[in-house]
């Protein structure tokens, strides 16, 4: 069940293997920083402390998203309620 497998009729939903699976999803995520997704038990280590550099990105859907509501905040349009949804054109990467 946890990695797809659909039960026949008389197997449990979920077997030992899926629940050892889905534990240790929850103990990896539950190491998993807040803020920067890394590992707690690795990016708060004192020996790391000077080791990560920073890596810069932008996600382009979600700078349109922005620059959208941008625009309409300087038309002064009511934004209330409002969700902007953002659209991949001309086929991207594949």
């Amino acid at each position: 069940m946890f990695l797809g497998r659909v039960p026949v009729p008389g197997e449990p939903l979920w077997t030992d293997e899926d629940r050892g699976w889905a534990i240790a999803l929850l103990e990896y995520e539950a190491d998993l920083c807040s803020g920067c997704g890394q590992s707690r038990s690795e990016s708060m280590d004192p020996e790391n402390e000077f080791r990560y550099r920073p890596t810069v990105l932008r996600c382009h859907a979600c700078k349109t998203v922005a620059d959208a509501a941008d625009n309409l905040s300087e038309q002064k349009t009511k934004t209330g309620g409002l969700m902007i949804g953002v659209k991949l054109e001309g086929g991207g990467h594949g």
